[in-house]
């Protein structure tokens, strides 16, 4: 007795098909300006440090997060600029884009020089290298991920 698993086989290839496709996402990308998609307030989802000695990762960690009562970051249309993370006073200043992928921030008491890795409607994650008062003698690598 023979059998035929072509029947099977096609049934398998149109079931797979039909899944696939109806769990694609759509695309959530926008033709608009960098300028325009980050206008908005932003909740901070997530920080990571990752430490450097001399040019060499020791290590890496996320910081916790304790909103008072959120953490955020509100880029306004006008160049105003607010961060809130984990302190009830906020950072309040201005905004500029330097280049195709920077946006520098200066409010007080800080400035944060970032560097835009990703930026759609719902995401946004920024990077900014350098030294960091609670981790002397280590160069810091600061991610940031933001969401809507």
């Amino acid at each position: 007795m023979k059998t035929s698993y072509t029947p099977l086989i096609l049934l398998a290839i149109l079931l797979s098909v039909a899944v696939l496709s109806g769990c694609a996402k759509a695309d959530t990308g926008t033709t608009l300006p960098k300028e325009q998609q980050v206008v908005g307030e932003w909740v901070i989802n997530r920080i990571q440090l990752k430490l450097f000695q001399n040019g060499v990762f020791v290590k890496d960690t996320i910081l916790k997060a304790t909103p008072r009562p959120k953490n955020f970051v509100r880029f306004d249309e006008d160049g105003g600029f607010e961060y809130k993370l984990n302190i009830n006073p906020s950072d309040i200043g201005t905004y500029e884009f330097a280049g195709a992928g920077t946006l520098i921030t200066n409010s007080s008491p800080k400035t944060y020089n970032w560097t835009m890795l990703t930026l759609t409607d719902k995401l946004f994650t920024v990077v900014n290298k350098g030294s960091d008062p609670a981790f002397p003698g280590y160069d810091v690598e600061r991610y940031q991920t933001f969401t809507r």
